[in-house]
């Protein structure tokens, strides 16, 4: 997804006009595959669908730069549902709409009603995803830290780290012991960078690279690994699974409800996100996921959940420094 960024800034102008609004043409929502992707679809959005009778519409998500294109360009999504990082890249270059919150507040989701960090000037939160540590609970007892992670002498066994600088750097400067309140500010300096590279270069030997999120339970499941980052909600539950999680020290990263700015079915989506984002609906999607709503009163409805020191992914950092930092752990992983 990430390599096409740089491509987008030229699209901004490239969207088709939008087309009268109460015709009775369908709701059409994107939406990239992964594990949330049928809960979404089957507690989130059919809901408006079938109370309505809207025909919704789920255009394949293409992240090429074409594939980009042609959702953005006012006839191939009404709706979007994004990570941070492209979220903060497409509303930058003014390829999302910018969100009226007095409107919105009007139709009942005023900004108020989001938690922290769930509202911005192009998103609506939808959920809070979680990167964890998860372990191979038959092989390894207890409850291992990041610096656990990287000690391969205490608990020998390889590892398993996402293919890509964003998480890693971070889980890095933790397993060197840098508080989590200090991990930006740590990695906006040139030695801060330095050191989490050098603190990857210890675990490097070690590690096998995943690319796509149901992978780390795979490597679990088959043994190939003793530890991993991973995907909270990809990964199996219940006692049978033997896979711990270790919420301490996550990396939070919240997925939000996005429009492209020529998208032409403004009442229609307006309409499916009330619908989504209700409440007593997003609790019931947050329980059959390891996900969190991101509103507050949804949150309200669930059981607490020891998320002590939990960071959250700074994704001004990531927009401003992701593409060099992607291009150099790129570089560094190939040596």
């Amino acid at each position: 997804m990430r390599r096409s960024l740089l491509l987008l800034a030229s699209l901004a102008t490239m969207g088709a006009a939008p087309t009268d609004e109460t015709s009775p043409q369908p709701v059409s929502v994107a939406l990239a595959a992964g594990p949330a992707h049928d809960a979404v679809l089957s507690t989130l959005l059919r809901p408006y669908a079938d109370a309505t009778a809207t025909a919704l519409a789920t255009p394949p998500w293409d992240s090429s730069a074409d594939g980009l294109r042609k959702l953005l360009a006012g006839h191939g999504a009404d709706l979007l549902l994004l990570d941070g990082a492209l979220l903060a890249q497409l509303c930058r270059t003014q390829l999302l709409e910018k969100l009226d919150w007095t409107a919105l507040g009007a139709a009942g989701l005023p900004r108020e009603r989001f938690a922290a960090g769930a509202s911005s000037d192009c998103g609506l939160g939808a959920y809070v995803s979680a990167t964890v540590l998860a372990w191979d609970r038959q092989k390894l007892v207890g409850w291992p830290g990041w610096p656990d992670f990287w000690d391969v002498a205490k608990h020998p066994g390889r590892r398993a780290l996402h293919r890509g600088a964003r998480g890693n750097l971070e889980v890095a400067l933790m397993a060197d012991g840098v508080a989590m309140a200090d991990v930006y500010r740590t990695l906006r300096s040139a030695d801060g960078v330095d050191r989490a590279f050098r603190k990857l270069d210890q675990l490097k030997p070690y590690v096998l690279w995943w690319d796509k999120p149901d992978q780390p339970a795979q490597l679990l499941a088959t043994s190939k690994v003793l530890l991993t980052t991973a995907p909270a909600d990809s990964l199996p539950d219940g006692p049978a699974a033997h896979t711990g999680v270790q919420w301490a020290g996550s990396l939070q990263e919240v997925t939000s409800w996005a429009r492209p700015a020529d998208a032409p079915h403004r009442r229609g989506a307006l309409a499916a996100l009330v619908t989504a984002l209700d409440p007593a609906r997003a609790a019931i999607f947050a329980r059959a996921t390891r996900l969190v709503p991101a509103t507050k009163a949804a949150v309200a409805m669930l059981p607490a959940r020891d998320e002590q020191g939990a960071l959250a992914i700074d994704e001004g950092f990531w927009a401003d420094n992701g593409d060099k930092l992607e291009a150099r752990f790129a570089g560094w992983v190939s040596k």
